[in-house]
């Protein structure tokens, strides 16, 4: 029944290795299925066809109940068809009986690592979820944090910055730093400074967090280029405050519409600061 590296036969010998010990490294799927039942027929190609989809980021087993009826018994599988989701050496989720593709894809969209299970979470009102499948998506798939970044849009499009910035907050501090994430992260940094600056009276900790507090007033009164020269100047004072947030916050606001003398200002202070 193999058909990729990524649908293969389960038995009882290799339960534990396939199933088990793979769902510690990402989720697999098992089909529990019989040829003698034919609604696991009609649903077979389909599962086949969104795992492919998948291109592997769900590994998929195909175990015949009829051939391991022991093992069965012990997992507890009374009905069939039914594919269930293994993650950290346990059962997560399952879906019982013949499934149309679409729901098949909302099921391994939930647990995939990727866009889909972060989106899908937040479609669900899940953000907690949202923020936890993105932020493991970024770590499983260094090379596309694609998934965070939508769903950090997405939240700010819904009002949410605070929680697009914890979204951002628990990536890694390379991956929050650079390109488009970065841009935001800082966008959202001073966006939740603000709030903080209002409910806090706790005096700063470091000159570094003085002057950002200080670019923080300032923005607050839509002064750029005085927040911008308080943000150049953080950066210059601890250059490694908050990973070098101070810089990138000040960049993130040069490319906010401001005054000719305020652009030749905010353009003088970030070449000084660069």
């Amino acid at each position: 029944m193999a058909v990729l590296p990524y649908i293969v036969d389960g038995t009882a010998e290799n339960f534990a290795r396939l199933v088990l010990e793979n769902s510690r490294r990402g989720p697999v799927a098992v089909n529990f299925w019989s040829p003698r039942a034919g609604p696991c027929l009609v649903l077979m190609p389909r599962l086949v066809r969104v795992a492919q989809d998948y291109g592997g980021r769900i590994l998929l087993v195909m175990l015949n109940t009829d051939d391991h009826g022991e093992l069965a018994a012990r997992l507890e599988i009374r009905a069939l068809p039914l594919v269930r989701i293994f993650r950290g050496g346990e059962a997560v989720d399952s879906l019982q009986g013949v499934q149309s593709e679409a729901d098949l894809r909302a099921f391994f969209g939930k647990h995939a690592p990727g866009p889909d299970a972060a989106l899908h979470a937040l479609a669900c009102g899940d953000t907690a979820e949202a923020a936890r499948q993105a932020a493991r998506s970024a770590l499983e798939r260094p090379g596309d944090p694609d998934a965070a970044l939508r769903v950090a849009r997405l939240l700010v499009l819904d009002k949410r910055p605070r929680e697009a910035f914890a979204l951002l907050e628990a990536l890694p501090p390379a991956l929050r730093s650079e390109g488009e994430i970065g841009a935001l992260h800082a966008h959202l940094a001073l966006i939740a400074a603000m709030a903080d600056e209002d409910e806090t009276g706790e005096p700063p900790e470091s000159q570094a967090e003085g002057l950002f507090r200080d670019a923080v007033r300032a923005l607050a009164r839509d002064d750029l280029a005085t927040a911008c020269d308080r943000l150049v100047a953080c950066a210059a004072s601890n250059p490694g405050y908050r990973d070098g947030l101070a810089l990138r916050a000040a960049r993130a606001l040069a490319a906010l519409p401001m005054s000719p003398e305020a652009r030749r200002r905010v353009d003088a202070l970030l070449t000084l600061g660069h």
